[in-house]
């Protein structure tokens, strides 16, 4: 890591123990912001958090990969992180680093972080977009309607691998309300399952498999993309 990357996680690491003091409202009042707050049910996840915080990620991308200075890269709608399966582009951009260009700051090298410690910033960016992006649609406001064609093409090339129209998965789009439907296209409640179990609880391995691509597919959707599948799925009576 440059010089300038060892600063960066020192000020990071004093943070977290001391917090940072900035205005909390309009009024000006100044309070502390623990950036590891809330802390997080699943231990593996909340090591992933702090991970990405003590090694200054979060001063940048936000720790909800929010980018709040306008000079960082957007993590949250990027297609690299969208197509990254485990950190096979993100881990050897974080060692590489990024050097800086007319719109964004530059980002040092991470080249002596352990494997371990780069799967843990992967998981966290993973997890924060998942968040960010379900957020993002389901309040997103006047959306148009989708085309029920169209989402019958993106059913079959991305869903039909394990659902089927026939049976009890064809009243879906009469069983729930719209905005119902919508959270079970983008976070089927199986997907919050702890990713971290005790030992004595057993994985259902059809579950196991199917969470990851429901996550990419969260990860990726459009908003045309969800609109249209709302509409083929409504459509089927």
């Amino acid at each position: 890591m440059s010089n300038k990357g060892q600063i960066w996680v020192l000020l990071t690491a004093i943070a977290l123990s001391a917090g940072i003091a900035r205005p909390q409202d309009p009024n000006g009042q100044r309070g502390v912001i623990n950036f590891a707050q809330p802390i997080l049910s699943d231990p593996l996840l909340q090591h992933s958090k702090e991970i990405f915080i003590l090694n200054g990620c979060v001063y940048c991308h936000g720790v909800d990969l929010v980018v709040r200075n306008g000079e960082a890269a957007d993590l949250l709608h990027s297609n690299l992180v969208g197509q990254d399966q485990n950190g096979n582009l993100i881990g050897p951009l974080l060692r590489a680093g990024i050097p800086q260009t007319p719109k964004l700051s530059p980002m040092p090298q991470f080249s002596d972080l352990s494997d371990s410690e780069i799967a843990d910033i992967v998981r966290w960016i993973h997890y924060a977009r998942q968040q960010g992006r379900y957020k993002e649609a389901m309040e997103a406001k006047d959306s148009p309607r989708g085309d029920a064609a169209a989402g019958k093409a993106y059913f079959q090339q991305k869903c039909a691998s394990c659902h089927s129209t026939e049976g009890a998965f064809s009243k879906i789009g009469t069983k729930y309300s719209e905005s119902e439907l919508k959270a079970q296209i983008l976070r089927p409640k199986f997907v919050e399952a702890p990713k971290t179990l005790k030992i004595d609880q057993p994985r259902d391995a059809k579950l196991e498999a199917g969470r990851p691509r429901h996550l990419s597919l969260l990860e990726n959707y459009t908003p045309g993309d969800v609109n249209n599948l709302m509409a083929f799925l409504q459509s089927q009576k």
